[in-house]
């Protein structure tokens, strides 16, 4: 059973509430296919008394329709709600992608609230839709792509699936890879060790005397005894604050697929 219309992102409308008394439904199809044929990407309603149905464009490519019953063609659409109050409103590809992939989807809820949960969105790549009572927000691989975030302390539901976050292994592997990546156009030895001077307050396992997190022609060492919940954030200042000394940012970085892996998100990375 499809989910219910979905509060779409504050996006302007190309036209919002017209009947179809004044706007027959032939203008309306003969519009709708003029803006297919230029890539439309955009969500339809129709709206008759308590009646409504939703259809949902890509990229020119209409994905279908649906009403609070299922699945529904447009000629179905166009008997059925005869006089129609309609809208459409145009949206990036993603959003109305993610429109439209969200109706089958049953509610889960996130076991965090928010803004706690936001980390496991992002870290497990979520893509879908984030619910918190009126609060309705789209998502693509762990990115927010629209729409209003829950108030802070909100329980929220998700429609939509979360990767599974990699293992502590995969983790390190990774960070040995981006540090020796990072390393090969900008040494990051002295201002890794630099920094961690700094840092070890925050994060003892930094502390350049303990030696339980080293960095060394490019090859991350860490202690097989830190924790993954200590150990993971102080790479990750580590390696900010050592991109920082030296005036290096991160997204000129030659990364090559690092940032298309998993652990790029769960790292805490963001997009690059």
């Amino acid at each position: 059973m499809p989910q219910p219309r979905l509060p779409l992102p504050p996006e302007p409308a190309v036209y919002r509430g017209l009947h179809t008394d004044h706007y027959p439904w032939t203008e309306v199809t003969s519009d709708l296919l003029t803006r297919q044929g230029q890539g439309l990407s955009a969500v339809f309603d129709a709206q008759q008394g308590p009646h409504w149905a939703r259809f949902v464009w890509v990229g020119g490519a209409l994905q279908g329709g649906f009403t609070a019953r299922g699945e529904v063609g447009w000629p179905q659409a166009m008997a059925g709600l005869p006089r129609a109050q309609v809208s459409l409103t145009p949206l990036p590809p993603a959003v109305a992608e993610t429109v439209w992939a969200a109706r089958t989807h049953s509610p889960q809820p996130l076991e965090e609230g928010w803004p706690q949960g936001r980390a496991r969105l992002e870290g497990s790549r979520f893509s879908g839709v984030l619910l918190a009572g009126e609060a309705c927000s789209y998502w693509q691989d762990g990115q927010l792509l629209g729409g209003q975030v829950p108030q802070p302390g909100a329980t929220c539901e998700l429609l939509g699936e979360l990767m599974q976050a990699p293992s502590e292994a995969a983790m390190l592997v990774f960070w040995k890879d981006l540090i020796a990546a990072a390393h090969n156009h900008a040494p990051l030895d002295e201002a890794w060790r630099s920094v961690c001077v700094g840092l070890a307050g925050e994060h003892p396992c930094l502390d350049p005397f303990a030696r339980e997190v080293t960095v060394q022609g490019g090859h991350l060492t860490a202690d097989p005894g830190v924790p993954a919940h200590e150990l993971h954030p102080a790479l990750l200042a580590a390696f900010h604050a050592s991109l920082a000394r030296l005036g290096q940012p991160l997204a000129d970085l030659p990364l090559g697929t690092l940032p298309d892996r998993p652990e790029w998100q769960a790292a805490g990375l963001g997009a690059a």
